[in-house]
């Protein structure tokens, strides 16, 4: 998507809208990324805005709409609660301000797509945080799936242990609520691998979703998983939990020339010589099989974390750099959660694309019907130690 207006100067004015324990790591950073400076910092609590302004010298609003009066950024970074995100990121659009937005743009696909929709239309930037994408091994992932190197995609299967506590949950009164966040794992934690997993094996045609409460005292899934059909007749699997530690969390494709593997930060891929479909027909053998010839994978020394995509977002508004992480791309991810849930709701296999008017009353029907009373302890706003970078 092409970004018509663009930023004039050495520094983009950044503006944080949503200082809680994500939006806090996020100023927490800006003055190592040398493109980026935080003029103004935003949030509906008063003293939350007041202290966070005050702690990094910048001026403090609890509307984004005087924010965007103010005229003292040339972006927005969003770290609200999800469905807060697509009427934020409008305005701010609409008024000519780029955005970056936390993942995921929203916490349903309707929604999402008017963001960007907004964005094409005010040709400015939306990107999305999707800072998993410049791990040096999962980037290098990405390039084998891309080459060809696979061939035809066979299967695909993705394993995500998220663990959380219920502290966790209890720490915000909007955490795992319909209404405060929309869903569960699919909706906060796993986001980042759904987005790789599509990255790496495509988008569905075809799902089959299931969806628990297994374990917390919450309202959303601690717990999902579904089966996958691809155009081309390939399948798939995917799991996330937030009741399960890890280590495990994993990827597999296993296509006609080879097999990718991603398990804990570990990348391996092996060649099938010749191909699979070509052995197979072939050999004249009873119990031969293939060569498997495990390649050597380099991994890239590259920036990344959460600064890299924030250099990377100002770097595309100074001097048209490509985005990392376009916003049109965290529609996919969102569509696949949303048709997960939405078939575990009826039982039957979600074709793809998902009905949008579908999601939408589904999501409604279960806001209008919730009886959930969320126990809070205090809305703790502490940035996850491992978001550090």
């Amino acid at each position: 998507m092409a970004t018509r207006n663009r930023v004039e100067g050495s520094q983009v004015r950044l503006g944080v809208i949503g200082t809680g324990g994500m939006g806090q790591g996020h100023c927490s950073r800006m003055n190592t990324i040398p493109e980026v400076r935080l003029t103004a910092v935003c949030d509906i609590v008063p003293e939350v805005a007041r202290k966070v302004g005050e702690q990094y010298n910048v001026p403090y609003f609890t509307d984004f709409r005087d924010l965007i009066r103010a005229r003292l950024c040339d972006a927005v970074l969003i770290a609200t609660p999800h469905p807060e995100r697509p009427p934020i990121a409008i305005g701010c659009m609409k008024a000519g301000l780029h955005v970056l937005s936390e993942k995921p743009l929203s916490e349903r696909i309707s929604t999402a797509e008017k963001m960007v929709e907004t964005a094409r239309q005010s040709g400015v930037a939306l990107a999305i945080m999707f800072q998993r994408r410049l791990e040096p091994a999962l980037a290098k992932a990405i390039e084998i799936a891309r080459s060809g190197r696979l061939g035809t995609l066979f299967r695909a299967t993705m394993i995500s242990p998220e663990y959380r506590t219920q502290a966790y949950y209890d720490s915000g009164d909007w955490r795992a609520t319909w209404r405060g966040e929309g869903g569960g794992v699919m909706m906060n934690q796993a986001p980042h691998i759904l987005d790789l997993f599509i990255r790496l094996s495509g988008m569905p045609n075809e799902v089959y979703g299931r969806c628990e409460t297994r374990l917390h005292k919450i309202e959303v899934e601690d717990v999902a998983e579904a089966m996958l059909r691809y155009p081309d007749g390939g399948t798939g699997y995917f799991y996330c939990s937030t009741n399960e530690l890890g280590p495990g969390q994993m990827i597999e494709l296993f296509g006609t020339k080879g097999k990718l593997i991603y398990r804990d930060g570990v990348l391996k891929f092996y060649r099938y010589e010749p191909p699979v479909p070509e052995f197979t027909f072939q050999s004249t053998q009873m119990w031969s099989s293939p060569q498997r010839i495990e390649e050597t994978v380099e991994i890239p020394d590259i920036p990344h974390g959460h600064a890299a995509i924030t250099r990377n977002f100002a770097r595309h508004l100074l001097f048209g750099e490509p985005l990392v992480s376009p916003g049109e791309e965290g529609l996919q991810s969102l569509e696949l959660a949303n048709a997960v849930w939405l078939s575990s709701y009826t039982g039957k296999p979600v074709r793809l694309p998902l009905s949008r008017r579908a999601y939408d009353a589904f999501l409604a029907r279960k806001r209008k019907e919730s009886k959930f009373v969320k126990t809070a302890t205090g809305y703790q706003r502490v940035t996850d130690p491992q978001h550090t970078a």
